[in-house]
């Protein structure tokens, strides 16, 4: 008996990123033919040069630049003033001392020409998290950009992040199409960012009313619980109150960091969605996102550092907006350098010495610095900000001094190439740091980069780790795949990817009474060209009960994982590692999409030994009847077993009463030869229309009496309106 778990493949970065492919494909066509192209093995870097009174710095020479990577002085190949600023401040000369001899004329110096890429924007409006009342900021604040920034060479598109991700306009010049969008009436944010926002100042109204002697408290279950209740009703009603309110908030505390993880990925799984979808656009791209803010904690540490390393390769600068506006006892202006802070601890330098000292609960303001990161909902915006060159603006409500600065700075930055020391992508973080030799200028850049190189865009710096080392040592552990083509709407075919390992080669864990085994899949698409098309898989927990263990041991476990693509050649490859033991098992597999005609055809043929419960939306996947069909890879039966088999019938005819003529032959086949078994035939009528003209058939075979060995089951389906005919068959072998 084979138990089967099914794992559902993450579909959201590759949702998000479809919404980008139409803007790119437009984009590309706008863009022409000037491009940058570094060499496989350079690295690009964008630098922000400012002198003392933080104006941008326009004449520089390639001399004038070092770059260190990992502490170590690499040469500098190239060097381009991508775009300049109309107008451009000119820094002042220095004063001679008056000993000193009349200054000597010195040539202007020869700067290269500006290249004329596109300035390419996206603004992404983040209303999971703005809460209502200050969304009125965002939008005023992004039709203001448009309407005084936008210049002739630029380029904006305008994306919206509530309940899910969609683009109000693709990337576009037009300042009427860009205003009209960014205008929408309706876009509203999510209920979760809503409901936080009310509890949070619901209870905040409570315990300022009841006064400041509210007591810290835990939360606490069970007996603890009840010996916490005991004490309000002896404290008397008023003690009780606050006591309760405390506790409330406790818990909202608690809940809220739940909410607070599904925000984030939404945020996080968008921006590395925009960053992967413009990846392959020559240039600097900037992303200037307006939100609220969201807290990474240890569970999303990870992800957050890949999406940073995305947006780096992908030369993706975010400038985030706090969308909450100015914060009492906080003032701002256009001198004050902390209206774009660099980190925590640079607010910290701006408090006077009694201030850093003056502790607030116990905690002082390094304390707090020392937190930035993990429970700030700032933090998450600068670190994603400054790490990829970009800023934060936060704590006012005239969000004009920060775009004009974000204005200037896509207008003109110089773009550095070098070719590394190290040759080897292992896929290990190297720190980058960019220096001028000229004094008083400062530089800001991204601060490094994850050696990964070109056709795993889509892993992070540890699934590229962990797919090199299971690729070099190949299959530790036995990996079966099979996979299928089912076609659908608009020339695209849907692909389940069914893999398997036998459960003795994957490790336990006795946890009670239920045993768990905790398994990643990495699985990445690759077209002719070896270009990476696109990655499927995820984290998997199996649990299971003692007899369902003992079960196991003579079987496979099984995970099903489904991806869309269009026609063409693919190779496969995918990675399963079992995290409790850290084996890992590599296999490589070609896969061929044919271009679809309206003509009849067929699927894949799919064989499985067990069937699930369907849910009840209509039209899912592998579901006949209520039925959930739950194919296996290895497709190995025994005599007494059933074989189910599943297949899609395409572009049947169909009469005027809507009604098809289908005949469908079954047969078996060892070493080339038709074996004589009666299998039934059948007569197929009703088509289903959408979202492609389909017969979806689901039936099985009780095997008997076949000797241990190689077999095929083939499938003959005719169409008896129009004559045609299709064949189609899957291998299986049969075993004591």
């Amino acid at each position: 008996m084979s138990l089967i778990k099914r794992v559902c493949a993450s579909a959201l970065i590759l949702s998000f990123a479809n919404l980008l492919a139409a803007p790119i494909r437009r984009l590309s066509a706008q863009q022409g033919p000037v491009t940058i192209r570094a060499r496989a093995a350079e690295v690009l870097v964008d630098a922000i040069v400012t002198d003392k009174r933080n104006r941008l710095v326009p004449d520089l020479k390639t001399e004038d630049f070092t770059i260190y990577e990992n502490g170590v002085p690499q040469k500098v190949l190239s060097m381009r003033l991508a775009r300049i600023t109309p107008g451009p401040t000119v820094r002042e000369a220095p004063r001679p001392a008056e000993t000193a001899a009349p200054p000597v004329p010195v040539a202007a110096p020869q700067v290269e020409p500006p290249a004329q890429i596109p300035n390419l924007t996206i603004v992404l409006l983040d209303y999971s998290t703005t809460q209502f009342q200050n969304q009125k900021l965002v939008q005023d604040a992004s039709v203001k950009y448009v309407e005084e920034r936008l210049r002739p060479n630029d380029l904006m598109a305008v994306f919206v992040l509530s309940s899910s991700l969609r683009f109000l306009t693709d990337f576009t010049g037009d300042k009427a199409v860009l205003l009209a969008a960014l205008r929408s009436k309706d876009v509203m944010g999510t209920a979760t960012a809503a409901e936080k926002a009310s509890l949070a100042e619901g209870i905040a109204d409570a315990r300022a009313t009841l006064g400041p002697q509210t007591p810290a408290t835990m939360t606490v279950t069970g007996a603890g619980a009840a010996a916490a209740g005991a004490s309000m009703a002896a404290g008397g009603s008023a003690r009780g109150a606050v006591m309760l309110a405390a506790r409330i908030e406790d818990q909202f505390i608690a809940l809220q960091s739940s909410l607070d993880k599904k925000l984030t990925r939404g945020i996080l799984t968008a921006i590395r969605a925009i960053a992967l979808g413009t990846a392959q656009i020559e240039g600097r791209k900037s992303l200037i996102l307006f939100s609220q803010g969201f807290v990474v904690g240890e569970a999303l540490e990870e992800e957050l550092h890949a999406v940073v390393d995305v947006a780096n390769r992908s030369r993706l600068a975010v400038y985030s907006i706090d969308t909450k506006g100015l914060e009492s006892g906080w003032q701002a202006s256009e001198g004050n350098r902390s209206l774009i802070p660099q980190n925590e601890l640079s607010a910290v330098a701006d408090k006077s010495q009694r201030d850093r000292m003056k502790a607030v609960g116990g905690e002082t303001v390094f304390d707090r610095a020392i937190q930035a990161g993990s429970d700030q909902q700032e933090s998450a915006l600068r670190f994603v900000s400054n790490e990829t060159g970009g800023f934060l603006i936060r704590n006012t409500n005239d969000l004009g001094i920060g775009l004009k600065r974000v204005d200037e700075e896509t207008h003109g930055y110089y773009m550095l190439s070098y070719q590394p020391s190290i040759a080897n992508y292992d896929g290990k973080y190297r720190q980058i740091r960019v220096e001028v030799r000229q004094p008083g200028l400062t530089v800001r850049a991204r601060t490094g980069y994850y050696a990964i190189p070109t056709g795993f865009e889509l892993l992070s710096p540890e699934e590229f780790q962990l797919f090199q080392a299971a690729r070099s040592s190949g299959a530790a552990a036995p990996l079966f795949v099979r996979a299928g083509n089912f076609r659908e709407g608009g020339n695209r075919y849907r692909v389940p990817v069914v893999l398997e390992i036998p459960a003795r080669s994957v490790r336990f864990e006795q946890i009670g009474k239920i045993s768990s085994a905790k398994l990643q899949v990495i699985g990445l698409l690759r077209d002719a060209d070896r270009n990476l098309v696109a990655r499927f898989g995820g984290r998997v927990q199996y649990n299971a009960s003692e007899a369902e263990q003992k079960a196991l041991q003579s079987g496979n476990i099984s995970l099903l994982n489904t991806v869309e693509s269009a026609p063409g050649a693919y190779t496969m490859e995918i990675v399963v590692k079992d995290l409790t033991s850290g084996v890992a098992s590599y296999r490589e597999q070609g896969l061929n999409l044919r271009e679809q005609t309206p003509e009849f055809a067929l699927s894949t043929v799919l064989l499985a030994k067990n069937v699930d419960k369907a849910s009840p939306a209509a039209g899912q996947f592998l579901s006949v009847g209520g039925a959930k069909i739950l194919p296996i890879a290895q497709c190995e039966f025994r005599n007494g077993d059933n074989l189910i088999y599943y297949f899609d019938i395409y572009q049947p005819k169909v009469e005027e009463d809507k009604r098809a003529d289908v005949m469908v032959n079954i047969w078996l086949m060892r070493n080339g030869e038709r074996l004589r078994v009666g299998l039934p035939s059948f007569r197929l009528t009703q088509a289903e229309p959408k979202p492609i003209p389909r017969i979806t058939v689901a039936r099985y075979l009780q095997l008997a009496g076949l000797e241990p060995g190689d077999y095929s089951l083939v499938v003959q389906v005719k169409d008896s309106l129009t004559e045609r005919v299709e064949l189609a068959q899957a291998s299986f072998a049969v075993i004591r």
